[in-house]
C-alpha cells in the first residue's frame, strides 16, 4: 500500500509559470472573486498538480474520448481548463470554437500552450469563475474533469452544472454524460498488525496505551490512498448514479442517502469502507477508479473503522452511507456511514471529516 496522501497537496506556482502570470493588482481587477476565494483555486496555480494529472491515464481517456465525441463545427465549453490540454483536443477534434475557462493563475499557462500550438483563433482562454464569466454564446458541448476523490469532493460538480443550465444549448451534451459512486468493505490485517506492534515499541517503549488514541484519529479522517482489489471483501454497492448529466438536479448532488447490503466472500475482519467512482465520457467509454483498475491520480477514499468487525463467508453486511457538504466549506463532505452484520450484534455508526486536512 502507498503511503497516506493528503487530499489537497498542492505545489506553488513555479518560476516558468510566475513569469506568464498578470502581476497581482491587474489579477485582482480582472478576476476579485478568485483572489478574494478559500484557496482552492490558489491550489491549482502551480503546475505540480497539473503534471501529476497530465501524466494519469485519466487525461488518455478523455482524449479518447473527445476524438470520439463527434466535434466538428460544434461549440464547446472546457470548464477548469488548467493547462488547456482539453480545450486543444477539442479543437483539434474540429470544434468551430472552444471556451476554457480557468479561474487558477495557471491560466495564464494555457494561453501561453494555446498560442504555442497556433489555435489562438479557435481555443479562448478565459481566466475566472465560470459562476461569473460571460460567453458570446451557448455552446453544443461541455467538458470538464471536475472530478474529485470519492466523485464529491471538492464539489466541482455544482459550478459544472450551473455552467450547464447558464450555457448548454438545448439537447447540447456533457462530457462526461454520467457518474456512479461505488462503496466497498475491505480488510487490511497487515497495516492493522503493523500499528499494533509500532505503538507497542517504539524506541524501545511500550506506548500500547496510545494505540486506541490513534485508532480513533484515523476512524476520524478518512485516508487517500490506493487499496489492493484482493483486500476488498464483497462486491460494491453503487451508492449514487448520476445518470444523465445534461439533466440531472444541482441539488441531486448536494447530499445522498444510500443502504448497501452485501454478502462477504471470504471470513474476515472489517476493518472499513473503501469508496470510488466510474464516470462515462461518451457512449460506452467508462473512466473507473475502482480497486481492480489501473491506479489513477484519485486513488481511492478509505474511511476506517476505529474497531474491526468480524465477518464470516457470505454474511450480509449492511448498512447506510450519508454525505453531505460541510456548512462551513461546501467543497468538504460529512459522512456518516452506519453498518452491521446480519449475524447479529449491534449497529455501528462512524463519522467522518472528508476535508483538506485529511
Amino acid at each position: 500500500r502507498s503511503v497516506r496522501v493528503p487530499l489537497l497537496a498542492r505545489t506553488p506556482a513555479t518560476p516558468t509559470c510566475a513569469k506568464l502570470m498578470v502581476d497581482n493588482q491587474s489579477a485582482k481587477r480582472k478576476a476579485p472573486s478568485v483572489e478574494a476565494s478559500d484557496g482552492y483555486f490558489e491550489s491549482y496555480a502551480g503546475l505540480g498538480i497539473h503534471e501529476e494529472m497530465l501524466r494519469c491515464r485519466r487525461t488518455d481517456a478523455y482524449l479518447r474520448a473527445i476524438r470520439s465525441a463527434g466535434l466538428a463545427g460544434k461549440t464547446v465549453l472546457d470548464v477548469g481548463c488548467g493547462t488547456g490540454v482539453l480545450a486543444i483536443a477539442c479543437a483539434r477534434a474540429g470544434a468551430r470554437k472552444v471556451y476554457a475557462v480557468e479561474a487558477s493563475a495557471v491560466a495564464e499557462c494555457a494561453r501561453a500552450v494555446v498560442s504555442a500550438s497556433g489555435l489562438t483563433g479557435s481555443v479562448e482562454v478565459i481566466r475566472g469563475k465560470v459562476e461569473e464569466v460571460e460567453l458570446p454564446e451557448r455552446v453544443d458541448v461541455i467538458v470538464s474533469e471536475w472530478m474529485g476523490c470519492f466523485l464529491l469532493y471538492e464539489s466541482m460538480l455544482d459550478s459544472v452544472l450551473r455552467a450547464r443550465d447558464r450555457w448548454l444549448k438545448p439537447g447540447g451534451s456533457m462530457l462526461p454524460r454520467r457518474a456512479q459512486m461505488w462503496l466497498a468493505p475491505f480488510r487490511d490485517e497487515e497495516a492493522a498488525e503493523e500499528q499494533k506492534a509500532f505503538w507497542a515499541d517504539v524506541h524501545g517503549i511500550d506506548m500500547s496505551c496510545l494505540a486506541p488514541i490513534a485508532r480513533a484519529e484515523l476512524a476520524r479522517r478518512p485516508e487517500v490512498e490506493l487499496l489492493l482489489a484482493q483486500n476488498v471483501i464483497s462486491s460494491p454497492s453503487c451508492v449514487l448514479d448520476i445518470g444523465d448529466l445534461a439533466s440531472c438536479d444541482l441539488s441531486d448532488c448536494q447530499s445522498l442517502c444510500a443502504s448497501f447490503d452485501l454478502s462477504s466472500h471470504v471470513r474476515a475482519e472489517l476493518h472499513g469502507f473503501v469508496g470510488y467512482f466510474a464516470v462515462e465520457l461518451v457512449p460506452g467509454q467508462w473512466l473507473s477508479t475502482a480497486p481492480d483498475a489501473e491506479p489513477t491520480h484519485w486513488r481511492h477514499v478509505l474511511f476506517h473503522c476505529e474497531l474491526p468487525l468480524p465477518v464470516q463467508q457470505d454474511e450480509r453486511i449492511r448498512g447506510r452511507l450519508t454525505m453531505t457538504q460541510a456548512t462551513q466549506n461546501p467543497r468538504c463532505w460529512d459522512v456518516v456511514i452506519s453498518f452491521g452484520v446480519s449475524g447479529g450484534g449491534e449497529e455501528r455508526t462512524q463519522r467522518y471529516e472528508l476535508d483538506v486536512r485529511c
